[in-house]
């Protein structure tokens, strides 16, 4: 059986298909699973050993109809019994019903009501999630005789997220840092959207150097070059800044070793979740219930705050201007002391 998965983008959402691809190997081991995805996120899915094939899609090319033909026509060579579209956008659209025909089926996930989103684009409606991200997925193999599974929910694994680093790269980076014997926590204060950024992280910065200046652990500040200047204490050794100067895999290994990670809804917190770090996130505008937490994943959020955006936006609607900023720093540090406390106190158990 040969199978292709669509998820062009983003980082989190195709991080977020990993559960199906474990799915499928766990009901057919022998399958061939390929993958096709944009080259600007890639590094989700590379590595993963389930995978055959990662085909990888330039998406600066995602509108030039030759690019798109030539690819379906390289993949139609391939003859799979199954396309899984988990975009379900017009460009997986194309591809799909073009490569559907008597022996491929073409399968595809059911994404929200349309009415609900425009509802909400509107600001008539504030979002409620149907189901999490990872169960709507699921939606598209049924066909294959695969359903969604609570196990993984019950058993405190979330949504069973997968995440894999090339083993120079960690080795690399352990060597560089002395991971395996510093004790440091992971900010990443960006998001795809505004009203996704918590404000404060560079006051957060400041009372966790503050506090825990007796031990002398250290704060890694990772994200994008846009987030460089978020946390400005660069001249404290205590802290490295490397917005923009890693890669999303370098990001999964500081994230792997870190004592805890503070993050917005963005692609470092499903890498945190697959990569089993105590994680702080916070939720404004969109849904925290998208998303299957792990038993080591802790929800921040304003409780005068109703999510009202499906993807977050570029500024806050009147009605939700404290949305963010109405959460303060006292409390997430408080908790955050606390929760460092409890894995000391576990370590030295036993």
């Amino acid at each position: 059986m040969k199978i292709l998965i669509m998820r062009f983008s983003s980082f989190g959402d195709v991080l977020l298909t990993t559960p199906v691809i474990t799915a499928i190997k766990k009901k057919y081991p022998k399958a061939a699973v390929d993958f096709i995805v944009y080259d600007t996120f890639s590094q989700a899915i590379s590595q993963n050993p389930n995978i055959r094939k990662l085909v990888i899609f330039e998406r600066k090319k995602s509108r030039n109809k030759e690019y798109i033909k030539n690819m379906i026509e390289q993949l139609k060579k391939e003859k799979y019994d199954f396309v899984i579209d988990l975009h379900s956008k017009i460009l997986s659209r194309i591809i799909g019903k073009k490569l559907k025909n008597k022996k491929t089926k073409y399968c595809r996930y059911k994404k929200r009501k349309w009415w609900k989103t425009l509802l909400v684009k509107a600001k008539i409606i504030d979002y409620k999630a149907d189901c999490t991200i990872v169960e709507s997925y699921f939606s598209a193999l049924k066909k294959m005789g695969i359903e969604f599974s609570l196990e993984n929910r019950r058993n405190g694994l979330g949504d069973a997220l997968e995440f894999y680093v090339e083993n120079s790269v960690e080795k690399n980076l352990i060597e560089k840092y002395n991971f395996r014997n510093e004790n440091y926590f992971v900010l990443a204060p960006g998001a795809s959207k505004f009203t996704k950024k918590w404000p404060f992280y560079n006051e957060l910065a400041g009372d966790l150097l503050k506090h825990f200046s007796e031990k002398n652990i250290k704060i890694f500040v990772i994200g994008g070059k846009e987030d460089e200047k978020i946390v400005q204490d660069s001249e404290n050794d205590r802290v490295i800044n490397l917005c923009g100067k890693i890669s999303f895999k370098e990001s999964g290994v500081i994230l792997k070793y870190a004592k805890i990670a503070v993050v917005n809804d963005s692609g470092p917190f499903h890498i945190a979740r697959a990569v089993g770090t105590p994680t702080f996130v916070f939720f404004g505008p969109t849904d925290p219930n998208l998303f299957s937490f792990e038993k080591n994943t802790f929800l921040i959020k304003n409780p005068n705050c109703k999510p009202h955006s499906l993807y977050g936006d570029d500024k806050f609607p009147k009605k939700y201007r404290d949305c963010m900023s109405g959460i303060p720093v006292s409390e997430v540090l408080k908790k955050i002391i606390l929760e460092y406390e409890k894995i000391t106190k576990n370590k030295n158990n036993l």
